[in-house]
């Protein structure tokens, strides 16, 4: 080798390295490794992501490359694969000159621009936002404008330092704001290169550090309490002395109907007078303007988080229940939500509990044996909660004792039926509520062979539930099996609706009432589909929503109590549940008391959801009426939560949303 070459090779060698740059990072749930993402650096200007993950089943897995123009611009990028719930992922984008162009399963579009403008992607991967600062940080206004819309910036909130054997390094949690309502959190080097996220029970952290995302998780979780106590003291009026509230109609949830042209007062956050020939002495007086007062809504299937309070309220959810979350996080939440510290409802709480397998859940307790899930049950009687709620992967020979024990805390059984077993089997066995509605129609859908800790509990409901008879022996017997043990329903049909119906490019139904009002990142967000909704299965996913909809009205009128949820997007999800069982057939009257005055009742509580003296003053103001009109239910003009008034257009508002009621 002549030295002349030698000499070349030395002098290329580090910059071949640097060329080739791989950084890695591992996707982490519950702190195990689940997934990971790989940064491959082809030039300062060129890389490719890969980014996969598993949940249950479930998760993304993509390709993401792209390309940066001399100000660190994405000039073009392509990205493959498929999204969280297996839909297929195909996006490219470029900017040439002052024109960007994109095309994704959900969009085609272009744009001619004035100034620097950043893409973000439909699906891409969390790499983006290493870019996004870094543009940001490089611009002179220290904001960027986004594409397809949209101003991003961020605020550094805390630095802390990690560690991984002698290695340390000093990383930043930036708040970046101008997605979604609320701002998305990031730690970042001194270079503003990506460490990790956290997000709940998940997060990313480079290959081998995992050990300090609990750490940065705490921080995170410290700043955004922060960020909601401001809003808590922005918003939110305190009700001193006696409140008069006049010129309603009054739904009282009650056998006393709709009283029309009546008044309600409250004292120290409680109801103490309805009725006009009530003699008080009203310290404030509020014109309700004909509009119709009913009690706060329930959502009896949430995760709790400060930005769910918050969305609750603003959509007049006074009331949640929590079907499985970490204990500490809920435990605050519901601290800061009791003190009017943060902006939220009242939270009853329901334990989790999975069996370790491939398939576990993300959250809660995770058992490797009965006698510890019997253990955990204790653990969380001891703590008060009310419920137990298990998961899919938990041993169908468990349940029996599962369920005695926890009758014995005095506590109620519901969940996931678990894979391999009878949602019938489930009932013999002691559950007294079943999640999702899908979770009946496996009774007769799936086999021994169908394991529905897998997708397969949604695939195979929409493939096959339009043809099942309804009207069939073994449905009616099943029916009646339900009513003889009291068993509840929580059917959250509206995430089915959303499943089994939406197209990728077209607005979900279940959010399409609402998209016009949604900032566009958000409005942009429900064009994206579950599943892979085509040709060749529409119609039967079709027919299989609406078998949904005519169980969910058969078990009302075998007098199978329903509870309305969500488990998706808050507040907006719970009024698209309540038009679902309308349009079901349930009468209007019988959804509102579902949503109030029966799920307060299946809580426990008998001091809320009717309007009557001596009740908790949580009650709302709906600018028209849901009775004649079950939609009007998303018009809320004022949310009483004991001694606290909100203004729902003031909170929507604020977080960019345009308001659904002209009460002022």
């Amino acid at each position: 080798m002549r030295p002349q070459f030698l000499f070349l090779i030395l002098i290329l060698l580090p910059l071949m390295s640097q060329a080739q740059q791989v950084i890695k990072y591992d996707w982490l749930t519950s702190g195990e490794k689940s997934g990971f993402m790989e940064v491959t650096h082809l030039d300062d200007k060129h890389s490719v992501t890969t980014f996969e993950f598993n949940d249950r089943g479930r998760g993304p897995k993509l390709r993401d490359e792209i390309w940066l123009n001399d100000q660190g611009i994405i000039s073009k990028q392509i990205v493959t694969g498929h999204a969280y719930m297996g839909a297929k992922t195909d996006e490219k984008f470029t900017l040439k000159g002052n024109v960007a162009r994109w095309q994704n399963t959900l969009e085609a579009d272009s744009k001619t621009i004035k100034d620097k403008a950043f893409y973000s992607a439909a699906d891409g991967t969390l790499y983006f936002y290493e870019l996004l600062v870094k543009a940001i940080d490089a611009s002179k206004e220290k904001k960027i404008q986004m594409l397809p819309s949209g101003t991003a910036s961020f605020e550094k909130i805390t630095s802390t330092r990690v560690s991984l054997g002698d290695q340390t390094k000093t990383v930043h949690l930036l708040a970046i704001k101008g997605f979604g309502f609320s701002p998305t959190y990031g730690w970042f080097d001194d270079n503003y290169r990506l460490f990790g996220f956290s997000f709940g029970w998940m997060g990313i952290v480079p290959e081998g550090w995992g050990a300090n995302l609990a750490k940065l998780k705490e921080l995170q979780e410290a700043a955004e309490d922060n960020y909601f106590r401001q809003q808590a003291e922005t918003f939110g009026e305190d009700l001193a002395g006696v409140t008069l509230i006049k010129n309603i109609n009054v739904f009282t949830a009650t056998d006393a109907g709709l009283l029309k042209d009546t008044q309600v007062a409250i004292e120290n956050g409680k109801i103490i007078a309805v009725g006009k020939q009530a003699e008080v002495k009203p310290t404030r007086t509020i014109d309700g303007k004909g509009n119709t007062l009913m009690p706060g809504l329930w959502d009896m299937h949430s995760h709790i988080s400060l930005q769910s309070g918050y969305l609750n309220i603003a959509a007049g959810v006074t009331s949640a229940r929590d079907l499985a979350n970490d204990h500490n996080q809920l435990m605050e939440a519901t601290k800061l939500f009791n003190q009017n510290a943060a902006i939220g409802p009242t939270v009853y709480r329901a334990g989790f509990i999975d069996q370790q397998s491939p398939y576990s859940a993300p959250t809660g307790k995770l058992a490797s044996t009965l006698e510890q899930a019997l253990e955990y049950i204790d653990w969380y009687g001891e703590r008060g909660y009310q419920q137990i709620k298990i998961y899919s992967s938990i041993n169908p020979e468990w349940v029996p004792e599962l369920a005695k024990r926890v009758h014995k805390n005095n506590m109620k059984l519901s969940g996931h039926i678990p894979s391999f077993m009878t949602t019938e089997q489930a009932v013999k066995d002691g559950f007294d509520e079943i999640q999702h509605i899908n979770m009946v129609f496996l009774n007769f859908l799936a086999d021994k062979d169908s394991d529905t800790r897998t997708p397969v509990r949604f695939t195979l409901v929409g493939d096959k539930a339009g043809e099942l008879d309804l009207d069939s022996k073994e449905v009616n017997d099943f029916i009646a099996l339900l009513k003889k043990e009291d068993v509840i329903v929580d059917p959250t049909v509206t995430i089915f609706e959303g499943m089994f119906l939406n197209k990728a490019g077209e607005i979900d139904p279940s959010y399409r009432a609402i998209a016009e009002h949604m900032p566009a990142d958000v409005r942009r967000g429900f064009l994206s589909a579950d599943l892979d909704i085509n040709t060749d299965n529409e119609a039967a996913y079709k027919r299989s929503f609406q078998a949904l909809l005519k169980m969910i009205k058969k078990l009302h009128d075998a007098g199978i109590r329903l509870v309305p949820g969500t488990d998706a997007l808050e507040g907006f999800t719970l009024h698209r549940e309540l038009e679902l069982y309308a349009k079901a057939g349930i009468s209007n009257e019988d959804v509102l008391k579902i949503a109030t005055v029966n799920s307060a009742r299946i809580a426990g509580q008998e001091n809320v959801g009717t309007i009557a003296p001596g009740q908790t003053a949580d009650f709302i103001l709906l600018e028209g009426n849901p009775l004649e009109n079950i939609s009007d239910i998303r018009k809320v003009a004022l949310v009483f939560k004991g001694e606290k008034l909100y203004k729902p257009n003031e909170l929507h508002q604020a977080i960019g949303i345009k308001p659904f009621s002209a009460f002022h």
